[in-house]
């Protein structure tokens, strides 16, 4: 005769665990291991995004190398569109397949860890893919500024990020295209100082990489700006979201008064 499952012995161990044992009371609340992690409340951060397997997104799509205009500008519609629905980013940093997002104070969601590395990433995601009419994705980290100097010194570091990604990809391309399987021109690459790139770049490509788009070297800014429109009572003043591609080195005093300005434009 047929045992029926009611009849199983329904205390056997699967990995340690006993399906049989009384049904415990417990808080689940307290199992949520990020809940009770937030960033200080008066401090600005930064939610940096990375694109995961880009590589393969750019291959399925036939994105042109080293650089596609399409891809940048799907990722700055990210930060575009958290900004036109009122989320309280300052500004934004774009290059390759990372953006990051400047908050300040009050952050949203008094500071919970889960929900900015959630949250930002996966509308980014959503608008992102879309726009490419691709799924993609990023993960996220969370970098915590004191005061001004480091989000200054901390543009200033992806941005120098951004021209060796510049110095890099159109070295790949360059070796690629004299012959040499990618894994071994990421191999050649390895270590190789920026005047080696330069040189391996003028010469198999015949391109000068300080005459190559500005946003390709120095990356793209998304900021706010005033904007003044008439009203009845006179006129009204509002903050209105653009994006900027040819941003100065922000390493240089021009730079700095640049980043100065864009941040004002908040007061």
């Amino acid at each position: 005769m047929r045992r029926t499952h009611s009849s199983l012995n329904t205390t056997r161990i699967h990995g340690g665990l006993s399906m049989g044992a009384p049904i415990k009371s417990v808080d689940w609340k307290e199992r949520e291991i990020f809940s009770g992690l937030r960033v200080p409340s008066d401090a600005p951060v930064m939610v940096r995004i990375d694109g995961w397997r880009f590589h393969k997104v750019a291959d399925e799509l036939g994105l042109e190398r080293p650089f596609d205009r399409r891809l940048i500008e799907a990722l700055i519609q990210a930060p575009l569109s958290l900004m036109r629905i009122g989320f309280p980013l300052a500004l934004s940093f774009a290059f390759s397949d990372e953006i990051s997002f400047l908050i300040y104070p009050p952050i949203p969601w008094n500071g919970r860890v889960e929900k900015l590395i959630s949250v930002i990433p996966s509308h980014s995601s959503a608008v992102v893919s879309m726009i490419l009419n691709y799924p993609v994705c990023f993960d996220a980290r969370i970098i915590i500024l004191r005061d001004l100097d480091e989000i200054l010194g901390y543009l200033s570091w992806r941005q120098s990020e951004a021209w060796r990604n510049a110095l890099n990809s159109y070295a790949l391309l360059a070796l690629e295209r004299s012959g040499m399987k990618r894994e071994d021109a990421v191999k050649e690459l390895r270590n190789k100082k920026a005047d080696s790139l330069h040189d391996i770049i003028f010469t198999k490509l015949g391109v000068n990489i300080a005459t190559i788009p500005s946003w390709q070297r120095r990356g793209v800014i998304v900021r706010k700006r005033h904007e003044e429109k008439p009203c009845e009572s006179g006129k009204v003043v509002r903050r209105v979201p653009e994006v900027d591609w040819d941003v100065p080195l922000f390493s240089t005093p021009e730079g700095r008064d640049y980043l100065l300005e864009a941040l004002k434009a908040l007061e």
